[in-house]
């Protein structure tokens, strides 16, 4: 059996001849591979303990009642995660080794986490209103965190693994990772159950903060290759006297100006986190339809990375043959499920299906978008490139939780969760347009 998995990772980490994947890279891809397989896997445990679509909405319910505020937490991070990154670019484009300056900012990112513990210890004597701007101050301390780390993150990512390997290697090393988020929202289950409330949440949190750290050990080990020899020139057509600035504007516009292709993946994409509005509620929804306890949120999110395992193995498999343009496309279908079926569900049973449904699409994206963004432009231009699919769609994520709580409060979930299907639908017919890398 050892064996047989040990000729499997062989096989998927081989480079042949006809990838040609320079030699600096090449030589060390089994080890980079190896250790960010490692880094995601303890990073998807820690997530699991504070799962943003499913126990931080239900956390947040307990210290109000509103559906706005509920919606936000998700929004927060993960507009704070897109925003920042256009702004480093120029940063991260003009720097020859990244892996330090993402080593330092990586810790930056890890900081916010330490104070969730303390704020669950703490709502017994500070109150639920405190607790809950507390909570919204560090959820988006650790959104903004995550945005300036996650460039230099996804540039080391794409200097150390060639993009012959990319569908495959996201998709193995996140096969990993939710099976340790799997581990990790057990784990969260029995927490949650078999400790008193708020205690439960602190441990939980307390748990999440050690193996986030731990993935931060694996992750320094990375070994960045040379960029002159991983063909990312450098060059400049402005005198090397001229000094590049910090926020490079004319960059954007010049590229927003010429490339067709890339607009159309902006809007596309814009419209699709519009269409996201609905995964802060799906959790909540579930547990005030039928009437479930807390540690419910828990079972969801082990849902959600089970149906996610099979997603990356699927993605990964097929990544590097059909194109990233595809998996998100086909990732939008199964979201756009999902709603359907949240829709017209009447026991948790069927429920259950949306979470499902939801892990193949976050999978998806997960693999597809992370490699889409990587290959629309000029290898020379990526950082900025990917900055720019970052940020200028991001905004978008601060933009539905206010139309969700809108709608839930005007309305009710379901016509919230219609509105949400209608966007993706517009989104996925979007993306179908967009090309990517023509594959063998």
């Amino acid at each position: 059996m050892f064996n047989r998995i040990r000729y499997l990772v062989s096989n998927i980490f081989r480079i042949r001849p006809e990838d040609n994947v320079p030699e600096s890279v090449a030589k060390n891809f089994r080890h980079n591979a190896l250790i960010n397989t490692l880094d995601i896997s303890f990073f998807f445990m820690s997530d699991s303990f504070w799962n943003i679509n499913t126990i931080m909405p239900v956390f947040a319910a307990t210290l109000t009642d509103n559906p706005f505020l509920i919606g936000l937490m998700p929004a927060i991070v993960n507009a704070g995660w897109f925003l920042p990154q256009m702004f480093i670019a120029s940063r991260v484009t003009h720097t020859r080794k990244i892996l330090p300056l993402s080593i330092r900012l990586g810790v930056v990112e890890r900081i916010p986490y330490l104070f969730f513990p303390f704020l669950a210890l703490a709502i017994p004597y500070i109150g639920k209103s405190t607790a809950l701007i507390l909570l919204i101050l560090l959820t988006t301390w650790r959104g903004l965190a995550g945005g300036m780390a996650a460039l230099p993150w996804q540039e080391v990512m794409a200097r150390v693994i060639p993009i012959s390997h990319r569908g495959r290697f996201f998709g193995f090393s996140r096969v990993f990772g939710q099976g340790a988020g799997i581990l990790g929202s057990v784990l969260t289950g029995l927490i949650l159950a078999n400790l008193s409330y708020p205690r439960n949440y602190a441990l939980g949190f307390g748990v999440a903060v050690i193996m986030q750290w731990l993935s931060f050990l694996c992750y320094i080990q990375n070994r960045e290759p040379e960029l002159e020899q991983v063909s990312q020139p450098l060059s400049d057509p402005e005198p090397a006297q001229a000094k590049k600035p910090a926020i490079d504007f004319s960059m954007f516009g010049r590229i927003l100006k010429k490339d067709t292709n890339f607009r159309l993946y902006l809007v596309a994409r814009s419209i699709s986190f519009i269409g996201n509005m609905a995964t802060a509620f799906i959790a909540v929804y579930a547990i005030k339809t039928f009437n479930l306890p807390d540690e419910q949120a828990a079972v969801f999110t082990g849902v959600i990375l089970a149906s996610g395992v099979l997603g990356y193995a699927f993605w990964g498999a097929v990544g590097d043959r059909i194109g990233p343009k595809k998996i998100v496309v086909l990732s939008f279908i199964c979201w756009l499920a999902a709603l359907l079926v949240a829709i017209v569900s009447k026991s948790i049973w069927l429920y259950y299906l949306v979470f499902a449904l939801f892990g193949l699409y976050q999978s998806g994206v997960g693999v597809g978008d992370s490699m889409l963004v990587m290959e629309l432009g000029e290898e020379s231009l990526r950082p900025t490139y990917l900055g720019m699919g970052r940020t200028l769609t991001g905004s978008f994520l601060l933009l539905a939780p206010v139309l969700a709580g809108s709608l839930v409060a005007r309305f009710d979930y379901i016509t919230m969760f219609i509105v949400s299907a209608f966007f993706i639908a517009i989104a996925t017919l979007l993306m179908t347009r967009v090309k990517d890398v023509p594959r063998r």
